[in-house]
Protein backbone atom coordinates (compact mmCIF):
# COMPACT_ATOMS: atom_id res chain seq x y z
CA UNK A 1 0.00 0.00 0.00
CA UNK A 2 0.89 3.83 -0.23
CA UNK A 3 3.18 5.05 2.80
CA UNK A 4 4.57 8.61 3.50
CA UNK A 5 8.08 9.39 2.32
CA UNK A 6 10.33 12.27 1.96
CA UNK A 7 11.75 12.82 -1.30
CA UNK A 8 14.48 15.02 -2.37
CA UNK A 9 12.86 18.13 -3.78
CA UNK A 10 15.38 18.23 -6.61
CA UNK A 11 12.96 15.02 -8.04
CA UNK A 12 9.97 17.52 -8.37
CA UNK A 13 11.49 21.30 -8.65
CA UNK A 14 14.62 22.73 -10.17
CA UNK A 15 16.74 24.30 -7.75
CA UNK A 16 17.33 27.93 -10.03
CA UNK A 17 14.17 29.28 -9.65
CA UNK A 18 10.96 30.26 -7.40
CA UNK A 19 8.19 28.18 -7.71
CA UNK A 20 4.43 27.62 -5.87
CA UNK A 21 3.49 24.56 -4.24
CA UNK A 22 0.83 23.78 -7.10
CA UNK A 23 4.07 23.09 -9.19
CA UNK A 24 5.36 20.39 -7.31
CA UNK A 25 1.62 18.88 -6.50
CA UNK A 26 1.43 18.61 -10.30
CA UNK A 27 5.40 17.37 -10.93
CA UNK A 28 4.10 14.35 -7.96
CA UNK A 29 1.23 13.62 -9.48
CA UNK A 30 3.11 12.92 -12.79
CA UNK A 31 4.91 10.42 -10.91
CA UNK A 32 1.77 8.88 -9.39
CA UNK A 33 2.37 10.38 -5.90
CA UNK A 34 0.81 13.28 -3.91
CA UNK A 35 2.73 15.94 -2.36
CA UNK A 36 0.96 16.52 1.19
CA UNK A 37 3.61 19.15 1.94
CA UNK A 38 7.64 19.87 2.37
CA UNK A 39 10.39 19.79 5.02
CA UNK A 40 13.49 22.52 4.72
CA UNK A 41 16.03 23.08 7.07
CA UNK A 42 13.97 24.34 10.44
CA UNK A 43 15.24 27.87 10.63
CA UNK A 44 16.39 29.14 14.76
CA UNK A 45 13.60 29.33 16.81
CA UNK A 46 11.08 27.76 14.29
CA UNK A 47 8.59 25.24 15.53
CA UNK A 48 7.95 22.04 13.28
CA UNK A 49 11.05 20.94 12.73
CA UNK A 50 11.43 22.81 9.06
CA UNK A 51 8.02 20.38 8.36
CA UNK A 52 5.24 22.08 6.85
CA UNK A 53 1.91 20.37 5.63
CA UNK A 54 -1.42 20.83 3.54
CA UNK A 55 0.54 24.21 2.66
CA UNK A 56 -1.20 27.16 0.23
CA UNK A 57 -0.72 25.56 -3.66
CA UNK A 58 -0.40 29.62 -4.20
CA UNK A 59 2.70 29.21 -2.14
CA UNK A 60 5.53 30.15 -3.54
CA UNK A 61 9.17 28.86 -2.38
CA UNK A 62 12.72 28.34 -3.75
CA UNK A 63 13.97 24.74 -2.74
CA UNK A 64 17.33 23.97 -1.95
CA UNK A 65 19.62 20.81 -1.65
CA UNK A 66 18.80 20.31 1.92
CA UNK A 67 14.71 19.92 0.97
CA UNK A 68 12.31 17.40 0.74
CA UNK A 69 9.11 16.89 -0.45
CA UNK A 70 6.63 14.53 1.97
CA UNK A 71 4.68 12.39 -0.58
CA UNK A 72 2.02 9.57 -0.33
CA UNK A 73 3.32 6.85 -2.84
CA UNK A 74 3.85 3.10 -3.52
CA UNK A 75 7.52 1.86 -3.78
Amino acid sequence: GAELYLKPAGDYVRFDREVCFATVVEAARRRGELAIGFRQPPRPGASGHGVVTNPEKSRRMRFGDRDSVIVLAEN
